[in-house]
């Protein structure tokens, strides 16, 4: 019976490393779809996220447009609260969409990279880490190159993470450039994401642990 139950955890966490392969590979392949969709888009509006000094209270969320004061009309576009996904309204750290009209191919893949570079990450650290999850389920987690696959998989979500944040306002400070709107009341890049960064240390810090665990394996191993 032991055995059976043993065989049965192995199977599930086999089965865990091929969903989270095929996982990486389809968010990486509609990363790049979405991306190229966006570029065939150009030259229609373009959404991207930009962020002033100060916005009030009443800034609203979504496709609500907002009237900036001191900015004026924004050519051939218009400015619209936080992205869903973004801040909520009221929050005064100026995060807002600039919508624009005459777009460039390249102004829709930047402000679309985030979806890019989050599904090659994903694709990557789905190729790092289902080898881990292999050893595991064979009963050999402190094989060798098993740490260094946590480290690179930690360094690969806290950069990702960071490139995916910074590439829409990229766009953003792009359209901002083709409108003549004022450069300077607008923040170049966004602070730096703190999850992508706390879940990358969370990983460092898991691979300097199975390194030693490693290094305890392959000594006993040559003791044997």
């Amino acid at each position: 019976m032991p055995s059976l139950t043993s065989d049965r955890a192995t199977g599930r966490v086999t089965r865990l490393a091929g969903f989270l392969r095929i996982a990486g590979v389809l968010a990486a392949g509609w990363g790049v779809a979405y991306t190229v969709n966006g570029m065939t888009q150009a030259p229609a509006t373009v959404k991207v996220p930009v962020t002033l000094g100060q916005v009030g209270p009443s800034s609203g969320s979504g496709n609500v447009r907002v009237e900036v004061d001191g900015m004026g009309a924004v050519v051939d576009g218009w400015f619209a609260g936080a992205e869903p996904a973004g801040l909520t309204a009221g929050v005064p750290d100026g995060t807002l969409t600039l919508a624009a009209w005459g777009s460039t191919r390249l102004e829709q893949a930047l402000g679309r990279g985030d979806w890019l570079v989050g599904g090659l990450a994903l694709l990557a650290v789905a190729l790092l880490l289902a080898p881990v999850l292999t050893s595991v389920a064979e009963r050999r987690p402190f094989v060798r190159g098993t740490a260094r696959r946590l480290a690179l998989a930690g360094v690969t979500v806290a950069v990702a993470g960071q490139v995916a944040t910074a590439l829409p306002h990229v766009a953003g400070m792009l359209v901002v450039e083709r409108t003549g709107l004022p450069a300077s009341a607008f923040a170049p890049l966004p602070a730096l994401a703190p999850w992508p960064l706390a879940t990358g240390a969370l990983l460092l810090a898991l691979a300097v642990a199975w390194a030693q665990g490693e290094r305890l394996a392959a000594d006993v191993d040559g003791l044997v």
